[in-house]
């Protein structure tokens, strides 16, 4: 298909190495993350010093290095957060990945040399959240995991969209809608939107039925969408995303060097181009496959309550445990290096995780062993008699000391060229300093004018042994005729002056000056007048208000209520909801309650309505409470994780009346796919009780009890202590603090 844009091809990076591999594998970009504030902080991520080199070798290799950002911010971890925020605007990424709109809001104006992507944690799933997303100026959407093929095409039926947009492809997918899930908080205070996920929807769990031996109800098949890469570009998609930043370098490889032979296959040899990268994707250890959502047939088959909830390959079986280590027979291969989960049951959690060190077959040391072999495994863990062994990663290249000598980056330099008939002109970034050159006279084109794209390409190849190309962009008043000869000395004649010129300070100083503006703003919001007290400081669950106002769903609602717009909207049905609330409007209804980003675009002139956040929008912090006012809301609920002395910084910063939600039973994982079973009762095999109720093509899963939190202070809707988890003697610091009616 030459005449579509071929999209990029975006690999996870959990660490240098893997970077590195999957760069040597084809990826056009990785995307990676510092060891706080991103979504998988179980990875290993990166230190400042390397991220910093990495994204100076993929700049000199023409590669992108995106930055998670994507994780709820607390009050008081703002300051931290934003000097963060300082580094990355000193060695520039191509772009940060964020969820939180206080964090957005935060770049956005103090921060403004970086690129914004829209997490897909942020949820954004049609055509009024790409709406959002460009006001506020995020280039690009990572969209929602649960939006089908069809929704797409109608999301954007001319193929262009109004920002950006990047789709998951291949990997493991997150049941629940990104950014609402808070199983994982409920069971243990581990919360998924602070990249502490522990994956209760991998677990096994029970209906009400005494014969049930219970399932994995809510653990889907794995992504794959080889088959559907056409109709990616045909929407004109411009970045195709691998999931896996706790993946190791080999699965990420082989997975990229699939994509990437699919990608670039001529038309005449695409079936056999795809049925090779079927056959190295059949290499990469996995779940089942699927399309995932991307087909309503898919979605319905999504969940089999029948297969293992955790990934990998079975290899054999613990037969006995011995000084030191364990006896084997294995039923597959296993190598020295390989990374192996060895599961007792399906309710013994994530079973022990190790990388095989040592091997012995008939007491002579080996590197591997073949199925129907018996094994010594060198390890200091007791597995059980009859335990599972799953092969959950291979030995690969160690590009570890290819990674720590990878040079220390030059400082970037973004320039805009601007070419005149006798002037060319060239501003860097940041910085008052204008290269200036004057030209005799041009001469027009007969055919061939520079354009735009050669100064850039010419302006790119920095010559400077301090600076490097940043972001270059050129532009032409005319069109002239320039030898490839000149074009090289005006390149060679600007970083010579830029050498010389531009402070080597240049990005620590504008850095700096971001984080002090921001400090600043913060003193004024904490010394600034506080908003009037909502009564009782308590917001509406699934119940009545404390103050006696009725607050219910939209599809019940009456022009005296508070109403609650629905979370999930898909595209399809994004026209009805738009007349419903139109309906209400003209009957006089004043009060609308949003559980989502993509709602603020439904109200065009919000200053006529009363607009009021609630779960699951998330407002952790005064910086989103200040992009809510913004959008034109007048109240803003408080995260529901929030606990006790998180609520009292939001409040002492707040620029709008404040809720906590205190009572009633918050649906705690939504999804689309068809979970197994009837509604109703399930439990796990810990005994925690929950609800599932099925609705509108969704599923909810609901705690059984009733959520009631006592407000010590009147002001706090969660208290201090700390849940732990399963008895592992593990604590988290943002969770649930629960007390049951």
């Amino acid at each position: 298909m030459p005449e579509l844009p071929l999209p990029e091809l975006l690999a996870p990076a959990g660490n240098p190495s893997v970077a590195l591999s999957a760069f040597d594998a084809g990826a056009d970009a990785v995307y990676c993350g510092l060891p706080k504030f991103n979504a998988r902080e179980r990875s290993e991520n990166f230190s400042h010093e390397e991220l910093a080199k990495l994204i100076g070798y993929a700049r000199r290799n023409h590669r992108k290095v995106y930055v998670t950002f994507n994780t709820l911010l607390k009050e008081s971890e703002l300051d931290e957060a934003a000097r963060e925020m300082a580094f990355l605007a000193e060695c520039r990424p191509d772009a940060v990945i964020v969820q939180d709109l206080g964090a957005a809001r935060m770049f956005r104006e103090f921060f403004p040399q970086l690129v914004l992507h829209a997490s897909t944690q942020l949820g954004i799933h049609n055509s009024a959240g790409l709406e959002m997303a460009r006001r506020f100026r995020f280039r690009r959407v990572i969209l929602e995991r649960q939006v089908t093929l069809d929704e797409l095409r109608k999301m954007i039926p001319d193929g262009k969209p109004p920002v950006e947009m990047e789709l998951f492809i291949h990997g493991a997918l997150c049941c629940c809608v990104s950014g609402s899930c808070l199983f994982s908080s409920w069971l243990g205070g581990w919360s998924g939107n602070r990249g502490k996920c522990k994956q209760p929807c991998r677990r096994r769990y029970f209906t009400g039925d005494p014969s049930d031996g219970g399932g994995s109800l809510f653990s889907p098949d794995d992504l794959c969408s080889l088959e559907l890469l056409d109709d990616f570009r045909r929407l004109g998609i411009c970045s195709l995303k691998i999931e896996g930043r706790l993946r190791r370098a080999d699965y990420v490889e082989k997975v990229v060097r699939a994509y990437r032979l699919a990608l670039d296959a001529a038309p005449d040899c695409r079936a056999e181009a795809l049925k090779e990268a079927g056959r190295i994707l059949a290499g990469a250890v996995t779940r089942k496959t699927s399309l995932g959502f991307y087909s309503a047939e898919s979605m319905r088959k999504l969940i089999r309550p029948d297969s293992a909830g955790a990934s990998g390959i079975l290899c054999g079986t613990v037969e006995k445990t011995v000084p030191g280590g364990f006896e084997a027979r294995m039923t597959g291969r296993i190598h020295v290096g390989d990374t192996i989960r060895i599961q007792s049951g399906p309710d013994a959690g994530d079973g022990l995780n190790m990388t095989v060190l040592y091997l012995e077959k008939g007491r002579a040391k080996v590197m591997k062993v073949r199925a129907g072999e018996r094994c010594f495994i060198r390890s200091d863990r007791k597995p059980d008699r009859g335990a599972l062994i799953f092969r959950t990663g291979e030995a690969g290249s160690d590009l570890s000391a290819r990674a720590a000598a990878l040079p220390e980056p030059r400082i970037p330099l973004d320039v805009h060229v601007r070419l005149e008939e006798n002037r060319l002109t060239a501003a860097v970034g940041e910085c008052d300093a204008r290269f200036e050159l004057d030209l005799a006279p041009l001469a027009a084109a007969r055919s061939h004018a520079v354009s735009g794209a050669d100064l850039e390409k010419a302006f790119a190849a920095a010559g400077s042994e301090r600076f490097e190309a940043g972001r270059i962009s050129a532009e032409t008043a005319g069109e002239w005729f320039v030898p490839a000869a000149v074009l090289k000395e005006w390149r060679k004649s600007f970083w010579a002056w830029a050498e010389q010129t531009v402070p080597p300070d240049l990005h620590r100083k504008t850095a700096s000056a971001g984080l002090r503006r921001f400090r600043e703003e913060v003193k004024r919001l904490g010394e600034g007048p506080r908003p009037a007290p909502l009564p009782d400081c308590t917001a509406v669950s699934d119940s009545v208000h404390p103050a006696g106002i009725r607050a219910c769903e939209i599809g019940s609602a009456g022009p005296s209520d508070e109403i609650i717009l629905p979370p999930f909207v898909p595209e399809g049905r994004l026209a009805e909801l738009r007349s419903r609330i139109g309906a209400l409007l003209a009957e006089g209804a004043g009060v609308f309650r949003l559980t989502s980003f993509f709602q603020f675009a439904l109200f065009p002139d919000p200053g006529k309505v009363t607009l009021k956040t609630m779960y699951p929008f998330p407002v952790a912090n005064s910086q989103a409470v200040l992009v809510c006012r913004e959008a034109g809301a007048s109240a803003v609920q408080a995260w529901i994780e929030l606990g006790q002395g998180d609520w009292r910084d939001l409040l002492d910063r707040s620029v709008l009346p404040l809720e906590a939600y205190v009572s009633g039973r918050p649906c705690i994982f939504l999804t689309r796919a068809s979970v197994p079973g009837r509604a109703g009762r399930i439990r796990d095999a810990r005994g925690n009780r929950f609800e599932l109720e099925r609705k509108d093509g969704m599923c909810g899963l609901y705690p059984a009890e009733t959520l009631d939190i006592e407000k010590p202070d009147g002001y706090s809707a969660f208290r201090d202590e700390r849940k732990k988890d399963g008895g592992s003697g593990e604590t988290t610091d943002f969770n649930f603090s629960r007390g049951w009616a």
